[in-house]
This record gives C-alpha cells, sequence and structure tokens, in this order.
C-alpha cells in the first residue's frame, strides 16, 4: 500500500448503506472494499456497553440490542434538535454520521492509501442544514471535504462514464430514505443539471414500514393475536422486513416464519402483489413529482432520451413498470445501482466532466408588497434568488422602507417557493442598525449569494448610509455544533475505537 494520500475519492453517506470510491490510475473508477470485505457498509451504528467500541457496518446490524443501535440517522440530519442519548451520552446526527465515515476511512485507508480530501453526496433535496452537517461530519472524521455534490449528479456522471448516456437525461433516484428526481443535459465533457425535485422522507424505509404493518396483519389474521408487543421487538421485525421486501424483487411469494417470546414460530405467507398494492399510495406520490418536474420545463415524456435508475429501490418491480408505463420505453441500470452515486462522487473529485448544478431551493425575504388587486399592503415571501438557478450565484433584490424614523432594518431568510410565509422555513435573520430620524422610502438592498456547496450568504445594504451586514446561515438547536465544539469533538472521536 502507498502512503501517497489517495486522489479523486468520493463517499456517498446514504441512508441505508454507505459506500467509498476512487478513480483507479487508468481514469475508471471502483468501490474500495471494508474491513469486512463488503462493498456496502450498513449505515448503522452499534454502541457496545462493555468495551466502549462503536461498532459500525454489518456488525452493528446485528449487534443485538435495538435500544442501543442506530439506523437511519441521515433523515434527521436537517433537524437541530435531534439528539440520541445512550450510556448518558448525548449525540448528534452529525457525530453518529462522522462515526460512519471514519469507519470507511479507516477501513479503506488499507487498500488504497491514506485518504484525506473527499467529495461527499447528498439528496438533491437536502435543505442549508443538512449540507452543513453532512460537511461538519467529514470534517469531525478528519476527513476535507473539498465538495459536497448532489447524489443524482454524481450518479449521472456515472451512467455517462460507463453507459455512454447523452442528451437530455432524468436521474429517478430512490434510495432508502428519499427521492430525488434530476433532468439533465448530458453531452461530450459536460453536464448541466436543468432541475431537481425530490422529496425528503420517501425510500426505502418508509416501504419497509408499510411491509412490517403488513406482516402484522398477515399475522393477526391467522393467529388471532398481536405481533407486535414492544418497541425492542418491533425493531427487530423491522429488520427482517427489509430482507423481506429484497426477496420480494425477485419472488411472487415468499414465507416469513417468525418466532415470538410468548407464542412459538408462526409463519406469514407474503405476495409481492399485496406488497407492492401497499405501497402503491407512495409510488404514485414518485410519478406526480416525476410530471411535476417534467412539466415545470415544459418538457414530455418523449423529450426525454433516457430515464436511468439509482438506488436500492430501483429493484422493486413496480417502481421500473411505472416508469416504463409513463415515458414509453425501459428504464436503462447499470446493475450496480446501489454504488453508482459513490462512484460518480469519485468520477466528480476528478472533474472528469464539468459540471453545472443548481440552486435546489428558492431563497427570499419576508417584505410588505401591495396587492395590485386590493391596493392593501401585506407580508409576503419575496423570492430574492428562485429555484434552480445555476450555481455558483449572487442575486439582489430593493426593498423600500415603509417607515419613519426606523432606526433597525430586520432581514427574514426565507427557504421556499410560496407566497405565503405559512408555508416556507425562515432560516436566519440579520438586524441592521442605522441612522436615526430617516425618512419612510429609503432603499434597501438584499443580496443573497449560494456557493458551489450550496450554502447560503446573505447581505443587507442600506443605500443611505452606506452601512451593510453579511452573515452566513447559521442554525441554533441542541443538535448543532458550533466551531469549537466541533474541533473538541473531532479530537473525541479520534479516542473511540470504532470497528
Amino acid at each position: 500500500m502507498s502512503e501517497t494520500p489517495a486522489n479523486f475519492v468520493g463517499i456517498d453517506l446514504g441512508t441505508s448503506t454507505s459506500a467509498l470510491a476512487h478513480v483507479r490510475p487508468d481514469g475508471n473508477p471502483e468501490i474500495v472494499p471494508n474491513a469486512d470485505g463488503e462493498r456496502l457498509t450498513p449505515s448503522v451504528v452499534f454502541f457496545d456497553r462493555y468495551e466502549g467500541v462503536k461498532l459500525v457496518g454489518s456488525a452493528a446490524k446485528d449487534g443485538g440490542d435495538p435500544e442501543r443501535t442506530v439506523r437511519h440517522i441521515k433523515k434527521h440530519m436537517d433537524d437541530p434538535s435531534y439528539v440520541i442519548e445512550i450510556d448518558g451520552e448525548k449525540w448528534t446526527p452529525t457525530e453518529i454520521s462522522a462515526l460512519i465515515l471514519a469507519k470507511l476511512r479507516k477501513d479503506c485507508a488499507r487498500i488504497i492509501g491514506p485518504i484525506d480530501e473527499v467529495v461527499i453526496t447528498v439528496p438533491a433535496n437536502f435543505n442549508e442544514l443538512a449540507r452543513k452537517a453532512t460537511v461538519t461530519a467529514g470534517r469531525l472524521a478528519g476527513l476535507k471535504v473539498k465538495r459536497i455534490v448532489n447524489e443524482p449528479t454524481a450518479a449521472a456522471l456515472y451512467y455517462a462514464h460507463t453507459q455512454g448516456v447523452r442528451g437530455r437525461v432524468l436521474v429517478y433516484d430512490l434510495g432508502g430514505g428519499t427521492l430525488d428526481i434530476t433532468v439533465l443535459e448530458v453531452e461530450q465533457d459536460r453536464v448541466d443539471i436543468l432541475l431537481s425535485e425530490g422529496a425528503r422522507h420517501l425510500g426505502g424505509s418508509d416501504f419497509d414500514e408499510i411491509l412490517l404493518e403488513l406482516i402484522a396483519e398477515k399475522y393477526r389474521e391467522q393467529n388471532g393475536r398481536d405481533l407486535i408487543l414492544d418497541p425492542v421487538q418491533r425493531r427487530r421485525l423491522l429488520a427482517a422486513a427489509e430482507d423481506t421486501k429484497k426477496r420480494l424483487s425477485k419472488l411472487n411469494v415468499v414465507s416469513e416464519k417468525i418466532a415470538t417470546e410468548d407464542y412459538g414460530l408462526a409463519e406469514v405467507e407474503l405476495t409481492r402483489d399485496a406488497f407492492e398494492d401497499a405501497i402503491r399510495r407512495l409510488l404514485t406520490r414518485t410519478v406526480m413529482l416525476l410530471e411535476q418536474a417534467i412539466d415545470t420545463l415544459g418538457f414530455a415524456p418523449s423529450d426525454i432520451d433516457h430515464v436511468v435508475l439509482v438506488g436500492g429501490s430501483t429493484r422493486i418491480p413496480k417502481v421500473q413498470e411505472l416508469l416504463t408505463r409513463h415515458f414509453g420505453k425501459a428504464p436503462v441500470s447499470c446493475g450496480n445501482v446501489d454504488e453508482c452515486v459513490a462512484l460518480g462522487a469519485a468520477l466528480f473529485a476528478k472533474r472528469a466532466r464539468r459540471v453545472s448544478e443548481v440552486c435546489n431551493h428558492s431563497y427570499g425575504t419576508l417584505a410588505l408588497i401591495e396587492d395590485a388587486a386590493t391596493g392593501f399592503s401585506r407580508v409576503r415571501n419575496s423570492i430574492v434568488i428562485p429555484k434552480n438557478t445555476p450555481i455558483p450565484c449572487s442575486m439582489s433584490q430593493t426593498y423600500i422602507t415603509s417607515e419613519d424614523n426606523e432606526e433597525l432594518i430586520e432581514v427574514e431568510i426565507t427557504q421556499g417557493d410560496d407566497r405565503d410565509p405559512r408555508y416556507v422555513d425562515v432560516i436566519g435573520r440579520i438586524a441592521l442598525r442605522v441612522p436615526p430620524g430617516r425618512p419612510a422610502g429609503c432603499a434597501v438592498t438584499v443580496s443573497y449569494s449560494y456557493d458551489e456547496n450550496q450554502r447560503v450568504r446573505a447581505q443587507v445594504y442600506d443605500e443611505e448610509s452606506g452601512l451593510r451586514k453579511d452573515i452566513a446561515i447559521e442554525y441554533e438547536g441542541e443538535g448543532v455544533l458550533p466551531e469549537h465544539e466541533i474541533e473538541r469533538k473531532s479530537a473525541y472521536l479520534k479516542q473511540i475505537r470504532i470497528a
């Protein structure tokens, strides 16, 4: 093994599984297996009570104590108040994710050499808090995150590199926790993202929950009693439901033997038709998002040259059937739909192609705006950066003060497309103190910039006084780590035994 730091490393930090890839000297990406010989590392952490070891991956998945096992932490990366307490110690989603990244870094370095700089992928619909938390998780794991890139973009790079996909491409990314739909133009050495849509909580783990309820219902019908007696048993059965779901993608009928503490062994028969009927509502929602994305661009389904599959949940036969029916052609699968995001991230790290990303949310401010129809003024969400604007970008909007003698100009930074303030999120605030005695009607310019890592900075500029103030979007909450805590936690995590 070379001691030269590995170049062009990409990491898919997934809801269900994670993977690390690098680019070989011949220019092709490959997955680097972990110390257990697995290409995919389950995104699961088990906190051992006896030796203080943090198990990550398959060993954690089989840890035996659901109360000490953390799964699907990625679903909480956008929640500033979410923490998990084990043995009197609190863990944020960022810190749990850092343990997964540290496992990948340590294991894969044995094969490709020391790992320093990386590109990490995120769902296209991740908000600012979740993106920042992902970068911080990398830092805690001892990695330099040179970029984060949207998962569909990384996957498109891989398909273009290995499958020769060209033209107008729709990436249908249905993973363990999220759905992303991205439309791109792929030509020669360039990839231009036209639009990204998606759902934050729609993926394989949601199908698992529905399948578990289906199993419980069948059990109740056959045995006249409830299957799920307590939260611990529920977690164990949920893990088994995930395996059943995978078998139903290959078999029409599956017989599941269930052991219960109170009643011994019972058998439940499940059919693929019953499972697909149970998840029909969620699958219909994915089709609605598809239609919304295509309509927004003014396209028809026939305008899409290729539909490519990403994420393990696209192996569900009904998913492929719905896509084939909608587009009139079968989607393209590279086979390793669980790995293509990590492989594409490695290609992105090498910059094998020029990539133009877009802003995945609209950003604006709350402003008093006159309604042209009624003549009355009301507070509305005024968009400064529209969704799907190519990035990096910087855009401005000028507003007029509405009252005499205003001494404090307050700007509320919003994320969301709706004009109604009730349906957008306020993600930051700026307060600029200005000289007293000013009349109403002074011009104030609000500017937002959106960088390559898809994080926002905001500035307010008072034109009369020449005063200005700018901030990076910051979040508050028990689950958000300030800078001094990042340094302390990074040193702490280096001392933890991760296996």
